[in-house]
């Protein structure tokens, strides 16, 4: 039973994720020149967190605790989410010769508001798991 609600969250969190995915590119698409990065930093690449972060819930037996479970998705996802938007914006979008490191910013702000809506969700995932 507790394999399949792992499955179940996975899923549900992993199509959330793909949701966010499809309506950041769907947004991009219809954007003027600099709306495209900002709405592939605050919508696309969180989430392709999502779907990490769903994937995230297959792992709940590798930890002892639930806290720890919480706590340790929560800081790869935010890990994981700052290097991506950094790579995205520094490397892809403004390239090598033009550093935009006013952006970090906004892109750790963005990282924290998903990862502490990844964890919500995890601890309701957590809280599930256990009492079943």
């Amino acid at each position: 039973m507790k394999k399949n609600l792992s499955f179940l969250f996975c899923g549900i969190m992993a199509a959330f994720g793909i949701c966010l995915v499809l309506f950041g590119f769907t947004e991009a698409a219809r954007a003027v020149d600099n709306d495209v990065m900002f709405t592939h930093m605050f919508v696309t690449i969180p989430g392709f967190l999502g779907i990490i972060g769903g994937l995230l819930c297959l792992t709940v037996k590798a930890y002892k605790s639930g806290v720890r479970f919480v706590l340790m998705n929560f800081f790869y996802l935010f890990l994981i989410g700052f290097i991506a938007e950094c790579i995205y914006f520094q490397f892809f979008y403004f390239g090598v010769h033009s550093p935009q490191l006013k952006l970090m910013i906004p892109a750790a702000l963005t990282c924290l508001v998903y990862g502490v809506l990844y964890m919500i969700f995890h601890i309701i995932f957590r809280c599930i798991y256990r009492k079943k």
